[in-house]
């Protein structure tokens, strides 16, 4: 796969410096940006770019089939080199509540083989939305319990790639009720959490779930048919 999309790999690379490759309508493209674009509930990284000493923000960042694309005020052309810092601490809450709700997603399939049917990360909180016909604030609470469960006994975070198609044969693999892998990958990345869970992901994790204290329930809605909707937060 292209390494352009260094982020994938590397989740806790907080700056980099880099070289413009490409400049077009929807901004620059580096030959590697650790730039989250947004996507599987993810919002997009805040951050900035440094060139010749002075910061410009990121003010949107487009990802496409050519790659991740960055747009600010300045002007910038192919060969120029860039310092990319992201806002850290932005990043890391949304990387410890994005495996929080994978551990979710993993108790709940574990149980009831329920399929995600839709789902928004945000720094403070989180949710997801289940497949599901049993659904009450008792059951959350017991879910949410073991998935507490499961952030104390220290489960390491990794991730690896496979072909498509290998993918995409493992129902377990692809948990949403709809298949949101854009057409032009070829090339899936799965994130496993030790032997708790493990299935295809484009977003950012922790390396551990021992960097997540705990998990709290802040609400359930039942958003009817296919939709029941648990939102959590990390302590």
């Amino acid at each position: 796969m292209s390494r352009h999309r260094y982020f994938l790999e590397d989740a806790y690379c907080k700056e980099l410096t880099s070289t413009v490759v490409e400049v077009g309508e929807s901004g620059v493209k580096l030959e590697k940006t650790i730039f989250y674009p947004r996507g599987g509930g993810q919002p997009a990284d805040r951050g900035q770019l440094i060139v010749n000493g002075t910061a410009y923000p990121v003010k949107k960042i487009h990802s496409t089939h050519d790659g991740v694309f960055l747009e600010i005020d300045g002007t910038l052309a192919v060969g120029d080199e860039v310092i990319q810092q992201i806002d850290w601490d932005y990043r890391y809450q949304l990387m410890q509540h994005h495996t929080v709700l994978h551990l979710l997603s993993a108790v709940v399939w574990d149980r009831f083989e329920a399929k995600v049917t839709g789902g928004t990360i945000y720094p403070n909180r989180a949710r997801l939305d289940f497949d599901l016909d049993e659904f009450s604030t008792d059951l959350a609470e017991e879910l949410v319990a073991t998935v507490n469960q499961l952030l104390g006994e220290d489960h390491q975070v990794s991730i690896s790639f496979v072909d498509r198609k290998v993918a995409e044969e493992d129902p377990e693999l692809i948990r949403t009720k709809v298949n949101l892998l854009p057409d032009f990958i070829t090339e899936i990345r799965l994130v496993r959490i030790g032997d708790v869970d493990l299935q295809a992901d484009g977003g950012l994790h922790v390396h551990s779930t021992r960097e997540i204290p705990g998990v709290k329930l802040l609400d359930t809605e039942n958003k009817g048919k296919g939709r029941k909707r648990i939102s959590v937060a990390v302590t």
